[in-house]
């Protein structure tokens, strides 16, 4: 069994990005490991490395422009079905490779290649105590899944793009991923399209994964920059794929946040961009609001020049 494994690089030297460090670690400890999985490394920082180095063997490649998360797992998997690999294995650069992680999906993938239903193997991702991956969707809220249960996850799950398994020619078949969402919601669109065609995820849940989510840290890791990207991204994902009732659901809890993100975060700029972001909601229609997001993505993708897979 064959995987390619992808790791994104922005702007973080190759010493300093957790995924490649414990990387370095599990391949020095099973180096029968790279026999089965090569390894992609894909660079979207605005300067290529100068004959970059690492204690095993990998593909450089790097983006004139910065394709974000979705351009780097397209380019991927093409890579991958142009050399028969049935399996994508997806990093970004902050997650930690616990000792027999890769060697537990080897046998994933080799155990459920023949059930094609299965599009994604996901493992059970923290960031600290708290459980990030998988979730399940209920109403408009992502919930997460009981610990320990190993199979086929319940109802409409999804999962972050960092430790997936994902199986290449299910993810062509979508379309691979979205240039609209091209960084915040990659995951959550593609695995709301694998859910549309009746793909199963199957949770690998004696599988845990030590993730640093930008997300998660407003006051060390968010910019507003960032935090302006994620809202609008979710907004968008909304409108696109939810219904009438969670979409008003979702806007009033954007008032709540504005509350929440005032008293906790020393930064206030987070929940300025959330009230305008509500009002935004709250007095136009989703059908502007639509046509907003198609307007700055159609100017995002040819500003870059960047024509790939997905809507």
């Amino acid at each position: 069994m064959q995987i390619l494994a992808v790791i994104v690089r922005h702007k973080t030297a190759l010493q300093d990005s957790q995924t490649i460090s414990s990387l370095i670690q599990a391949f020095s400890q099973s180096p029968e490991l790279l026999s089965s999985i090569r390894i992609l490394l894909w660079d979207n920082s605005p300067e290529a490395l100068d004959h970059p180095e690492l204690p095993f063997p990998f593909i450089y490649k790097h983006a004139s422009t910065n394709v974000g998360l979705s351009g780097a797992f397209n380019h991927a998997a093409a890579m991958a079905q142009m050399d028969n690999i049935p399996w994508l294995l997806l990093f970004d650069q902050d997650t930690t490779v616990p000792a027999g992680f890769l060697s537990n999906m080897l046998r994933y993938a080799a155990e459920l290649h023949s059930r094609s239903e299965i599009a994604a193997v996901t493992p059970t991702v923290y960031v600290g105590d708290f459980i990030a991956s998988p979730l399940r969707m209920l109403f408009s809220r992502y919930r997460a899944y009981p610990e320990g249960e190993i199979g086929i996850a319940e109802g409409e799950a999804a999962a972050i793009n960092s430790g997936t398994l994902l199986r290449v020619n299910d993810l062509l078949e979508i379309g691979g991923y979205s240039d609209a969402f091209w960084l915040d919601f990659s995951d959550y669109y593609v695995f709301h399209q694998l859910f549309l065609r009746k793909k199963l995820i199957w949770r690998a849940a004696d599988i845990r994964l030590q993730h640093s989510m930008t997300v998660m840290d407003y006051d060390n890791l968010m910019s507003t920059w960032r935090y302006s990207n994620v809202i609008h991204a979710e907004g968008a994902f909304n409108d696109l794929f939810k219904g009438k009732l969670e979409n008003a659901v979702q806007t009033l809890r954007l008032l709540a946040r504005v509350v929440r993100q005032r008293r906790r975060f020393k930064n206030a700029e987070f929940s300025r961009i959330t009230w305008r972001y509500f009002l935004a909601r709250l007095f136009s229609s989703r059908q502007t609001r639509l046509q907003r997001w198609e307007s700055s993505v159609r100017a995002r993708v040819d500003s870059i020049g960047v024509h790939g897979t997905g809507q």
